[in-house]
This record gives structure tokens, sequence and C-alpha cells, in this order.
């Protein structure tokens, strides 16, 4: 009884290593990744409804990168209704890299 109970701490602890690493994958160089559907477009923004049905409005300014299909693109070219992933660095809402479109072939 004594093995199933280090058996099980064991398998606790690994599984809170794999939540704790995943999410960490998500944010790399302090930058949050959002991702999800582009719901509406500015001049100077781009909101996105995420999964958990919550929208996001995220700055865009002339630093802003675009891609599209892994090949450069432009604000013009984002539209209602594409699927993103927008980098944006920790603790703002100005987005640094919008990619969007199928992604790239190798």
């Amino acid at each position: 009884m004594k093995l199933l109970g280090k058996v099980a701490a064991a398998v606790v602890f690994i599984a809170g290593a794999v939540l704790f690493t995943s999410s960490r994958i998500t944010a790399h160089e302090g930058n949050e990744h959002v991702r999800g559907v582009v719901t509406a477009i500015s001049a100077t923004s781009i909101a996105v409804e995420t999964a958990p049905k919550t929208t996001k409005t995220l700055t865009v300014t002339a630093k802003t990168v675009f891609t599209k299909s892994g090949k450069p693109a432009k604000l013009d070219d984002v539209k209602v209704g594409d699927r993103v992933v927008i980098d944006v660095p920790e603790h703002t809402t100005e987005a640094k890299l919008v990619q969007f479109g199928a992604p790239a072939k190798p």
C-alpha cells in the first residue's frame, strides 16, 4: 500500500511538471501568444476572440510585423474571420507579430 501512495505522488508531481512546462512553452521571449479569430480591425487595432469566448483588443503600430502563410504581409491583408496567432510582449497590449493564413510549407 505504501508503494501505491509513492507511485500516486510521483504521478501527481510529473503531471504538475508537464502542465507547468506546457504553459511556459506558449509564452517565450517575454511574449504572450494570443490565439483566436479576428472580430474587428482598424488602422490602430485588431480585436481577437480567443478560445474562452473573450475578446482581446491589441494595438497595432508601425513596428508590428505581419506574416501570411509564412510570407511578409501587411495590416490590409488581415480580414475579419481570419485565425491569428499574435505575439504580445507581457504586460502590454501592443501586437509585435501577427501571423495568419495557412502554415508555411517546409
